[in-house]
C-alpha cells in the first residue's frame, strides 16, 4: 500500500472544529481573574466607563452598517446588541429591531440610546443560548452578532441563527487579538500568576461552518485602532477593571507594563498594536446544516 505523502491526521478522521472552539473558549474562561464578557459588561461601571464617553461616528460601525445592506422595513436580529452601535442605526432606517442583549447596564444604556435617537428597538433581557427562538417574531432578513460571540457550544449556536433566518447572517469576530488583548497577554502573568489565553479566532469559526456543511464568505480587514489616554493613570485605571485587579501592588504592575506597551505621542500615552478583523456572512437559502461533526473532505 503506497504511503499518505501527508502523513497520519493527528486528530484522527475528523477535525472536530466545535469540539476545538470549545476547548480554546473554556481554557479562556478559565484564566483566573478572568471575568467572561457578560459578567464584566454586568457592571455598570465598566459599561459607563468604556462606553458613554464615546461620541460622535464610530468608523467601525459605520463600515459595517454599509456591509449589512438590510432591505426597506427589513427585520434585524441583533445577538449581543451592546449599546445599540448597530441597533439603533438600523433602527432609524426603517428596520424593526429586535435586540438580544443579555447584561443589565447594556440594556439600560440601550435604551437610553433609543430614546434619545427617537426609535423602538425591542430588547430581550437574555443571552443568546437562552432564548427561546420562537418567541423572536421572525423569521428575519438579517440575523447580526457583531464581536458577541461568547458562547462556548458555537455550532448549537450558529445552528440557532441559521434556523431563524431568511436572508443572510452577518458575523464580525476577531481574525487574530485586538491590541487590548495583546496588552492581557503580555500583563497577566506578572499580576496574576498565570497566562492568559484569547478566544479562539475566525479561522476556527470558518471551520465550523464549513464543517456544518455551509459555505460562508470571510472578508478581512486590517485594523490600526488607535486608543489614546490622557495619562497613564488613565491607563492603569482601564486595564486594572480590565483584568479586574484593584490593588496597589497591581497597580504598579499594570503602570510598569504599559509604559513598555504604551508609547506618548502629544501628551498622551497610545496603544495602536496592528489587528485583523473577519466579517464572516452567508446566505441561508438553500443551505442546509448537516448532521453531526464529519470530516470537512
Amino acid at each position: 500500500m503506497q504511503q499518505d505523502p501527508i502523513g497520519p491526521d493527528p486528530y484522527g478522521d475528523a477535525i472536530d472544529w466545535n469540539a476545538i472552539w470549545m476547548a480554546r473558549k473554556l481554557r479562556h474562561i478559565a484564566v483566573p481573574g478572568y471575568r467572561e464578557g457578560e459578567g464584566f459588561f454586568q457592571q455598570k461601571a465598566n459599561v459607563e466607563r468604556l462606553f458613554t464617553k464615546r461620541s460622535g461616528s464610530n468608523p467601525r460601525v459605520q463600515r459595517q452598517l454599509a456591509l449589512l445592506r438590510p432591505p426597506a422595513g427589513g427585520a434585524v436580529l441583533d445577538i449581543g446588541a451592546g449599546p445599540g452601535n448597530l441597533a439603533i442605526p438600523l433602527a432609524e432606517q426603517g428596520c424593526r429591531v429586535v435586540a438580544v442583549e443579555p447584561a443589565g447596564p447594556m440594556r439600560d444604556l440601550l435604551a437610553r440610546n433609543a430614546a434619545a435617537a427617537g426609535v423602538d428597538v425591542e430588547v430581550i433581557p437574555s443571552s443568546w443560548e437562552d432564548t427561546d427562538p420562537d418567541a423572536l417574531g421572525g423569521p428575519f432578513d438579517l440575523v447580526i452578532a457583531s464581536f458577541s460571540l461568547s458562547m462556548v457550544d458555537i455550532r448549537a449556536a450558529l445552528e440557532r441563527m441559521h434556523a431563524v433566518c431568511s436572508g443572510e447572517v452577518h458575523l464580525f469576530w476577531f481574525l487574530t487579538p485586538p491590541p487590548w488583548g495583546r496588552v492581557l497577554k503580555a500583563l497577566w502573568p506578572a499580576v496574576h500568576g498565570a497566562d492568559f489565553y484569547f478566544e479562539p479566532m475566525a479561522g476556527c469559526l470558518m471551520n465550523v461552518l464549513l464543517q456544518m456543511g455551509l459555505m460562508p464568505t470571510l472578508e478581512s480587514e486590517s485594523v490600526v485602532r488607535v486608543h489614546r489616554y490622557g495619562s497613564l493613570d488613565e491607563a492603569v485605571d482601564e486595564f486594572a477593571h480590565r483584568m479586574n485587579r484593584r490593588d496597589g501592588r497591581s497597580d504598579d504592575l499594570i503602570r510598569a507594563g504599559l509604559l513598555r506597551l504604551l508609547h506618548e505621542e502629544e501628551g498622551s500615552y497610545v496603544l495602536d498594536y496592528p489587528a485583523w478583523q473577519a466579517h464572516v456572512w452567508w446566505k441561508t437559502a438553500g443551505q442546509a446544516i448537516r448532521p453531526g461533526t464529519g470530516p470537512l473532505y
